[in-house]
């Protein structure tokens, strides 16, 4: 094995591709084929899908090589440990090479014309870095769905007004799964450590660009205990996010607090927005002044138990 952390199953072809689709996945057997299949089967043909095995202890990994096989689109990438959920998802960004990047689950399932759909919205629309269908839920069988009627666009003239929206009034992160610039995506810190650093990275994107939603139900996501994080139990959760002891699940809240901050001091705003962005950040922390109470007590808590 070379000195880079992860192994391929082939080569990037020299063309660089429309779109990058990156998998992360993690045990995953008995889902993954039939995620990967629809993506396969989109309307547009030019992508590549980068899929990121977390060191799986299940046949992920051989469903995965099958399919690399078979169709030269598909590029298995092998962590040779678990990196935690969030850093499978950066991870897999990082291979990206295309001008349009999107994340696709494992357990979920896209309409053949999402591709197609949501790049010629980016294409139409440059003031625009992310774009997404709306949403249908469903639990085992795909057929068996219910319209989620909660997915919202943020698509406000005004950049703070986004990151507001966003860090107020986004329920289930599905927008997440939609398509965005590669370079917008490469200006932020990826989705971080911490519970939540998926909603930082969409209000980051707020601020660099428009977040539009196509009136099309084109996503189907599964939801059930295994796969839905909002359904996991708190200790799942916390084996999802930090599979093995690590100082950065200390502090949650306060790295939490951190990414809205950066996000606002980033974003290259006029010297007024920055500032409105930054107070929106710190009355958020003010009104989780008990969460980052708790994550000094649990850190004095392990300290002291070590």
């Amino acid at each position: 094995m070379s000195a880079d952390p992860t192994y391929a199953t082939a080569a990037p072809p020299s063309h660089r591709p429309l779109v990058s689709v990156g998998m992360p996945t993690y045990n995953a057997e008995q889902t993954i084929a039939a995620s990967i299949e629809c993506l396969l089967q989109q309307t547009v043909a030019d992508f590549e899908l980068l899929v990121s095995d977390n060191a799986s202890t299940d046949g992920t990994w051989d469903v995965i090589q099958d399919i690399a096989r078979r169709d030269a689109r598909v590029i298995g990438i092998r962590q040779p440990k678990n990196i935690g959920a969030n850093g499978n998802y950066s991870a897999v960004f990082r291979r990206a090479r295309g001008g349009y990047f999107k994340w696709a689950s494992s357990n979920d399932w896209c309409a053949p014309q999402f591709l197609e759909h949501c790049v010629a919205r980016l294409e139409a629309h440059p003031d625009t870095v992310l774009v997404a269908p709306r949403t249908r839920l469903f639990q085992g069988d795909l057929n068996h769905y219910t319209d989620y009627d909660r997915d919202i666009a943020f698509d406000q003239p005004d950049p703070v007004d986004r990151f507001i929206a966003v860090s107020s009034k986004l329920p289930l992160n599905n927008i997440l799964n939609g398509v965005m610039r590669t370079a917008a995506l490469a200006r932020t810190r990826l989705i971080e450590h911490y519970v939540g650093a998926d909603v930082v990275l969409v209000g980051h994107l707020a601020l660099l660009g428009k977040i539009e939603l196509l009136d099309e139900p084109m996503f189907y996501r599964r939801m059930d205990r295994e796969t839905a994080t909002q359904m996991m139990s708190a200790e799942a959760l916390h084996r999802h996010h930090y599979p093995v002891k690590t100082r950065r699940a200390l502090f949650p809240a306060w790295r939490k607090t951190g990414g809205w901050l950066h996000a606002a001091l980033a974003s290259d705003l006029s010297r007024r927005d920055t500032l409105r962005a930054v107070q929106w950040s710190l009355r958020q922390a003010y009104w989780k002044a008990p969460e980052l109470g708790r994550d000094v007590v649990d850190a004095i808590g392990q300290s002291v138990r070590r």
